[in-house]
């Protein structure tokens, strides 16, 4: 495998293609750059089977290898119900549509909370960060 100098903004694109590959759904882009230190981006997308959630897997995993890159962590893969590929500053979640709709991660991520003068928490929606080819709600 050849070394690999990818940015954060590269190793996203090549996973989200890679996920596009594979026909994942409502795949999802969250920037976390100034949110956290744990990482630069989560891509999040469902798969509609077990089956399907480790196809997008291996096709991230596969798709990355070929440009020099190699997951540090995975977890969930035997279950497929949700798999986490740890790319350092970019982790991948791949779910099921009901593990998602369960933890909705796109919502921890995506709301700015702020403390009003009573010190009470105001949770708003962010300045939509999150970019997804979910279709809009009508």
């Amino acid at each position: 495998m050849k070394p690999s100098n990818l940015s954060s903004d590269q190793k996203r694109d090549a996973i989200v293609a890679a996920a596009e590959d594979k026909k994942a759904n409502y795949v999802t882009e969250i920037d976390l750059r100034g949110k956290t230190v744990i990482a630069d981006f989560f891509i999040i997308c469902s798969g509609t089977s077990n089956i399907h959630i480790r196809a997008i897997a291996d096709g991230i995993v596969e798709s990355l290898e070929k440009i020099g890159l190699r997951a540090t962590s995975t977890e969930g893969y035997s279950e497929a119900s949700w798999v986490v590929l740890d790319y350092g500053d970019v982790i991948v979640h791949v779910m099921s549509e009901g593990e998602r709709d369960r933890y909705r991660i796109e919502s921890l991520w995506t709301r700015e909370v702020k403390i009003d003068p009573t010190g009470q928490a105001q949770i708003t929606p962010a300045d939509t960060t999150a970019k997804s080819d979910e279709p809009a709600a009508e």
